[in-house]
């Protein structure tokens, strides 16, 4: 019966143990994964800030087919970052990245017309960004 006794307190104290060194992994977990989810809309936005610098350096070199192109690779890491930032809740972020979005579709239309204006499209898209990121 002794017996009995000590190897039931072993299986609770052995439960209770796991639990508590569970919960203590868990905790830092959250931290993590937020670090993670920041660290990933970082180089979302500056992946899509890359494209359209290249995409300018392009139309300064007036080669609309490769800007055109910078432009259609920039929307889908403005796209990711808006969603993130819809689903963070963070709204004035995700209408300042899509007024990005806008900006790039239309330099992206302008380029296909070989209209140099699309430069000014790409530099508001730049600024949409950069005030979108300071919210």
């Amino acid at each position: 019966m002794r017996g009995m006794k000590l190897v039931l307190i072993a299986v609770v104290i052995l439960i209770v143990v796991l639990g508590l060194g569970f919960a203590w992994g868990a905790s830092g977990r959250v931290a993590a994964q937020r670090a993670v989810e920041d660290t990933k809309q970082q180089l979302d936005l500056a992946e899509a800030r890359g494209k359209l610098l290249e995409a300018r350096v392009s139309l300064y070199n007036v080669n609309f087919g490769d800007a055109q192109r910078l432009f259609e690779d920039a929307k889908t890491p403005l796209t990711r970052a808006r969603d993130r930032y819809q689903q963070d809740g963070r709204r004035d972020a995700a209408e300042g990245i899509s007024a990005a979005l806008e900006h790039v579709q239309e330099a992206q239309r302008l380029a296909g017309k070989l209209d140099q204006s699309a430069n000014n499209q790409a530099s508001e898209a730049l600024k949409a960004i950069q005030v979108a990121t300071s919210k």
